[in-house]
């Protein structure tokens, strides 16, 4: 059996599912944020996981929205909310950089690309995955994804799920560039450079995806539930987060 450990940018994926389908909602008539509504173990497994393969690790990179940082009223508790529904996740654990503000400036997540790439490369190392799932579309990413895959000891198969407003066309430029870099660098044969796995985390996939709304532990708030109507159309019934799961 293969072993497989999920990495999530909780901030790129909240901002790039939010702010790609904000355009469409005066169309529309209703708002698709509540698809950052996610179960993350459940859209590796229902979507990406491969055959023999389990999910052991999920590692979620966020910051927390301190009263002190909130850029309205009520941040600091959907934050909280939000915390308590993805800690039902079996096996997620939150690991925390800080937000950092400045006079006249927005805030700024810190610490969260360095931690990423810190864990997945000691896991890496420890032997804890064969396989990695890198949730976001941030280049910043590419060193990491690549030592993964490419530079340690025992090559790990990478692959990395881009949320919208991002392109995988882009990461993948970003990418290859970056490892002409290396081969140049190190005088690698053109058969060693592996390629890494791209995939774009589409509408339906996260519709697909979602927490059950009536976690005991964190009810899912109205400004997040997704009408009835469109949780009819885009899920498949025993998927669907407004009804009672066997």
């Amino acid at each position: 059996m293969r072993r497989a450990a999920l990495y999530i940018d909780g901030f790129n994926f909240y901002y790039g599912v939010r702010n790609h389908f904000k355009a469409g909602e005066p169309q529309r008539g209703f708002s698709l944020s509540g698809l950052v509504w996610c179960d993350f173990r459940a859209l590796i497994e229902r979507h990406f996981l491969e055959p023999d393969t389990r999910l052991l690790l999920i590692r979620y990179f966020t910051a927390p929205v301190t009263e002190g940082v909130e850029a309205r009223p009520d941040e600091h508790e959907r934050y909280e909310l939000w915390l308590r529904a993805a800690s039902t996740i079996p096996g997620l654990k939150p690991l925390f950089g800080y937000y950092r503000t400045e006079a006249g400036a927005l805030r700024q997540e810190k610490e969260t690309d360095v931690n990423i790439a810190v864990e997945m490369l000691l896991d890496g190392v420890a032997g804890n995955f064969d396989t990695a799932y890198v949730l976001s579309g941030d280049t910043d990413q590419i060193p990491a994804v690549a030592a993964a895959a490419f530079r340690l000891k025992e090559q790990k198969r990478v692959r990395v799920l881009v949320p919208p407003l991002q392109t995988t066309e882009s990461w993948q430029r970003h990418y290859l560039n970056y490892m002409q870099q290396l081969k140049q660098r190190f005088q690698f044969q053109q058969q060693e450079l592996r390629q890494v796995d791209v995939k774009p985390l589409t509408e339906e996939i996260l519709a697909n995806s979602l927490l059950a709304y009536e976690l005991p532990e964190a009810p899912c708030p109205p400004y997040w539930r997704l009408p009835e109507h469109y949780l009819a159309k885009m899920c498949r019934p025993e998927w669907r987060p407004d009804l009672a799961r066997g």
